[in-house]
């Protein structure tokens, strides 16, 4: 079995009976890659439930992505390939109380740009996923009584009406933003683009300045709420000469805490925007665009909420 991650601690407590199982691959083998993910969990000792005649509401969803991707005329011949599982719940921001649904678990490779993804691949893949939940599930759950921790009163999804909770109160609640709350002089900035982030850290404090938005002085403090850009290129000279594998995202990263057990927090990506392409390499001119159209949105979005 794998090392634990440092995701374990948020599958504590998770009544596998109420998760949900989806798989993303590719059509003709989609049935089979899932079945195969079904008789790990299954060999484990740990079913998932069967979603036909399921009578008890999903707290969780945890979802295996495998789904190659053609490049087209972008990088001709080749496949972006990022294969992932993750676990999505419902989470609570603590600093405004604001409920969403968000990854309390993940396990990815990374993303990849190959000339081909065999079958054996994506099982392979499949099988190294699946394994690092199962580690990351037993070793936190090694305590339990049964190999499927219950919960004796489940936290109800947030969506669904509480008897005594009136309707008005949960419409509210579907409306609030994750910003909601957020002060400015409270967020620390973080900027990764290579040998340009010094300079581009430089053009994002202004823009906040431009629009009467200060930052925390403080840099780097441990615990601190971080508004991260990220405009990363690695280059695909082996495969696609003259391009580079483009990723560009803003991130609200922030402490959360899981609402079916709320002694859990961790940080994770309260709003963010993010893509990933193949394309020549981006000069500066290019990275102080991309990085001013990220920051424009949450800029607008913060003053909007």
């Amino acid at each position: 079995m794998a090392a634990t991650s440092a995701y374990a601690q948020t599958t504590e407590g998770l009544d596998l009976n109420r998760v949900h199982f989806v798989i993303s691959a590719p059509p003709e083998v989609t049935s089979r890659l899932s079945r195969h993910a079904r008789s790990l969990f299954t060999k484990a000792g740990l079913p998932l439930p069967d979603p036909e005649g399921h009578d008890r509401p999903f707290i969780a969803t945890l979802t295996l992505t495998l789904a190659p991707q053609s490049l087209g005329e972008g990088c001709t011949g080749h496949l972006l390939y990022d294969p992932s599982l993750t676990l999505t719940e419902p989470v609570r921001i603590p600093r405004n109380s604001v409920i969403m649904d968000d990854v309390t678990w993940l396990a990815h490779t990374g993303t990849q740009v190959r000339k081909s993804v065999s079958l054996s691949d994506l099982e392979r893949d499949l099988e190294e996923l699946v394994d690092q939940f199962l580690s990351d599930y037993r070793a936190t759950n090694a305590g339990s009584r049964s190999p499927i921790p219950r919960t004796t009163h489940p936290t109800p999804h947030p969506g669904a009406q509480h008897p005594d909770t009136p309707a008005t109160a949960l419409e509210a609640l579907r409306s609030d933003s994750p910003l909601k709350g957020l002060r400015s002089d409270q967020l620390q900035i973080s900027i990764t683009a290579g040998r340009f982030s010094q300079s581009l850290t430089t053009q994002a404090l202004q823009q906040f300045s431009d629009a009467g938005l200060a930052l925390s002085p403080s840099r780097d403090q441990h615990g601190q709420t971080t508004l991260g850009v990220e405009l990363i290129q690695q280059p695909l000279e082996d495969r696609c000469p003259g391009k580079v594998l483009y990723e560009s995202g803003l991130y609200l990263v922030e402490q959360i805490q899981l609402t079916r057990n709320p002694r859990i927090s961790i940080w994770s990506d309260t709003w963010l925007r993010e893509t990933t392409l193949v394309v020549a390499p981006r000069s500066q001119e290019q990275l102080e665009s991309d990085q001013d159209a990220l920051l424009r949105q949450f800029i607008d979005s913060l003053k909007a909420r």
